[in-house]
């Protein structure tokens, strides 16, 4: 049966205000020639009676580097110091000669990977130089990086990337900015604690920039920053029990787009469990994956090659140990066991105070570190 030619276009004009319109793909908050990357990746140092070394299987510094040249960033703007090449004098000089070069409509991204170390007066962090530890020379200080970019650098905005001990004291220092430039922040820690030795933190940040389904939260086919934020909050909380920080200061838009997203294949792809490994153990990880009723299982913070397919029944989930406020009880520190008194509890986090020691010693911890007392 043939429709009529008028009758076709009323049916086409009707379906022009039916039919869901796809939504424009989302601006990217970043371009590759307005954009400026400086890494500091240490893993093992010169004093390493010290400063413990870290793995150097599939460095995630370097991966990062690796995806910024890929994306476009002339590599005329990166800097990248690994190991030995991370002096405090080269980071100084380096990262000064960079900051003269950045344009006023540019972004300037800072990361570091290694140790992070508390001021003796508890009013700084300092993020571990691989020479750290000789006369004079404690490390590169947080507390000087964002006056340092202010006052040499006449870049818009700044996103700052901490994946160490103590990195959250990044946010502390911004608190103290005002005006240009716009800074944001994203740490594995909050100021007050520990950090893990796994790549938790810069696998999150890895997947985001690259665009991983599961890190869209709400579907709109990118990922933004405070997707970003959220989507390592709850991975550092749930595989390592740690308080990651996120702040902004004014003129930095959380929703900054970094990067395109798929839908996942499958609904399942995302969701955390509890999986054990090839050898029986444990652990909190990812479905990746889904065929033929099994999940791919990634554990959150490893390597993919400790990835594990598993029936969706042999999964568990994941639920923190918690203590009471006020409870008293041992935590580890440095291989030995010391009273404390719980302060606060947040997802299995929790800060604590050590018995006749000041409060400056106060720090979050994970369950792992506390025992009921010994009697």
């Amino acid at each position: 049966m043939k429709i009529p030619a008028t009758l076709f276009s009323i049916v086409l004009l009707l379906l022009q205000f039916v039919a869901p319109t796809p939504a424009p793909a989302k601006e990217l908050g970043w371009q590759p020639p307005k954009t400026w990357v400086f890494v500091v990746g240490v893993l093992n140092w010169k004093h390493d009676e010290m400063y413990g070394s870290f793995p150097v299987k599939n460095r995630r510094d370097a991966a990062l580097v690796d995806f910024f040249k890929k994306s476009g960033v002339p590599e005329t703007q990166i800097v990248y110091l690994q190991d030995k090449q991370a002096t405090q004098q080269r980071i100084d000089q380096a990262f000064t000669a960079q900051l003269k070069k950045v344009g006023p409509d540019d972004l300037l991204i800072v990361y570091y990977c290694g140790h992070g170390s508390k001021s003796d007066e508890d009013n700084d962090v300092y993020l571990a130089s691989y020479d750290a530890g000789d006369e004079n020379i404690e490390g590169w200080s947080i507390n000087s990086i964002p006056k340092q970019i202010k006052s040499e650098s006449k870049c818009a905005r700044v996103l700052w990337l901490l994946d160490c001990c103590y990195s959250g004291q990044a946010a502390v220092a911004l608190t103290k900015e005002k005006g240009r430039p716009a800074f944001a922040c994203v740490t594995s820690s909050s100021a007050s604690e520990s950090s893990t030795e796994h790549w938790t933190f810069s696998d999150a940040l890895l997947d985001s920039i690259r665009g991983v389904a599961y890190v869209d939260l709400n579907h709109d086919g990118a990922v933004s920053l405070a997707e970003f934020a959220s989507h390592l909050s709850a991975d550092m909380s749930l595989a390592e029990e740690q308080l990651s920080t996120f702040a902004t200061t004014d003129g930095f838009d959380p929703e900054m787009a970094l990067a395109r997203a798929e839908s996942p294949a499958d609904p399942k792809i995302g969701e955390r469990a509890k999986a054990r490994d090839a050898d029986g153990g444990w652990y909190a990880g990812r479905i990746i994956e889904v065929r033929d009723g099994k999940v791919k299982i990634h554990f959150i913070g490893y390597e993919d090659d400790e990835d594990v397919w598993v029936a969706s029944n042999e999964l568990k989930p994941i639920k923190p140990v918690q203590y009471a406020i006020g409870t008293e009880v041992e935590v580890k520190w440095k291989k030995k066991w010391y009273p404390a008194t719980i302060l606060k509890v947040k997802d299995g986090i929790h800060m604590i105070h050590y018995t006749n020691y000041e409060a400056k010693w106060d720090e979050w911890v994970p369950s792992k570190r506390i025992r009921n007392p010994k009697t």
